[in-house]
C-alpha cells in the first residue's frame, strides 16, 4: 500500500496469514525495530526471528489482545464464516492511530486461452463445483475482497485505500501449481458435487499446457487507519 505513513520504531505488530513462511512479519519486524505478534494455525515454517513472536492460533476463538499499532491479514477473512465478526474484533485491537491492513482473494473467473475448444466447458463445470458449491458450503466467500473497502468506511476508519490486482496465469506457471495442488486437496468435495473423474483430469491436464491463459483469482488490499484518541 502506497498510502500508508511510515511507522515507527517499538511500535506493536500483528501479523496473520495462511500459506506464508512470515515474510510480511519479518519485514516489518526488520524494517521498524517494533515487536511482531505473528500467528497461523501452523507455525511450523515460521523461522525465529528478532522481533517476531510465533504463536499457534485459532483466529476463529478469538483476535489477541491489543493495542496494536498495525494488524496485517493475508487471505483470512474470505474463509471464515464470521469474518464480519473478527474484522470488527480486528478494528477493537488497535491502538488510536493504528493502521488494519487486510489482503483477501476474490474470483476472477475468466479463462482467456484454451488449449482445446471443450475446455471452456470443463472451467465452467470445475468452477462452479469449487466456487459455487464446495466454497461456500465451507463458509468462503469471494465477494468479501470486493467489500473490504466499504466496510472499513462503515467501521469507522480513516485514509481508506484499495489496491485491486489480477494476477494472470500461465499453464505451468505457479499460479497453475496452485490452483491445481488445490483441485487435488479439495478432490473428494469437488467429485461430491457431481463433478466427473474425467473433467477433473482434463481440467488438470489444462493447467499444464503452455498455451493455457487464465484469470483465477482477484486480490484486493485494502488499509485503513483508526481514529486517534
Amino acid at each position: 500500500m502506497t498510502t500508508m505513513k511510515p511507522i515507527s520504531p517499538n511500535d506493536h505488530y500483528f501479523d496473520h496469514y495462511l500459506f506464508d513462511n512470515g515474510s510480511v512479519a519479518r519485514m516489518i519486524a526488520e524494517q521498524t525495530g517494533g515487536q511482531v505478534v505473528a500467528i497461523d494455525l501452523d507455525t511450523t515454517h515460521l523461522p525465529r526471528t528478532p522481533g517476531v513472536e510465533p504463536h499457534r492460533h485459532d483466529i476463529r476463538e478469538g483476535v489477541p489482545a491489543g493495542p496494536f499499532d498495525l494488524i496485517h491479514a493475508r487471505l483470512v477473512l474470505t474463509h471464515l464464516p464470521a469474518r464480519r465478526e473478527i474484522f470488527a474484533q480486528l478494528i477493537d485491537e488497535l491502538a488510536p492511530g493504528g493502521w488494519l491492513v487486510l489482503a483477501d482473494v476474490g474470483l476472477a473467473d475468466e479463462l482467456l486461452v484454451a488449449p482445446e475448444e471443450s475446455d471452456h466447458d470443463v472451467w465452467r463445470k470445475y468452477n462452479d463445483a469449487a466456487y459455487r458449491q464446495v466454497g461456500p458450503a465451507a463458509g468462503h466467500d469471494c465477494l468479501w475482497a470486493e467489500q473490504t473497502e466499504a466496510a472499513m468506511f462503515g467501521a469507522g476508519l480513516s485514509e481508506v485505500s484499495a489496491e485491486h490486482l489480477v494476477p494472470l496465469a500461465r499453464g505451468g506457471g505457479p499460479w497453475a501449481v496452485y490452483q491445481s495442488n488445490l483441485s487435488k486437496q479439495a478432490e473428494a468435495p469437488l467429485l461430491a458435487t457431481g463433478l466427473s473423474m474425467t473433467d477433473m483430469d482434463r481440467y488438470r491436464a489444462m493447467l499444464t499446457d503452455p498455451e493455457f491463459r487464465a484469470r483465477f483469482f482477484s486480490l484486493t488490499y485494502t488499509a485503513g487507519r483508526k481514529p486517534s484518541a
